[in-house]
């Protein structure tokens, strides 16, 4: 029974630790994919424009 559950603790910590450091590797989108997705974003006459800050964030 203990070791199911030091098991599981381990598991979970572990996602946290890669979630918050290396968000892509476990589906969230990171920072580094938001500057990606504002760097693609058309704006309604089809001109591509310089990605701000507020398109990060």
């Amino acid at each position: 029974m203990w070791i199911l559950l030091f098991f599981f603790a381990f598991i979970t910590i572990a996602f946290v630790a890669f979630a918050y450091f290396y968000p892509e590797w476990v589906g969230i989108t990171g920072k580094k994919a938001l500057e990606v997705q504002a760097h693609q974003k058309e704006d309604p006459q089809g001109t591509s424009h310089n990605p701000s800050q507020k398109d990060i964030n």
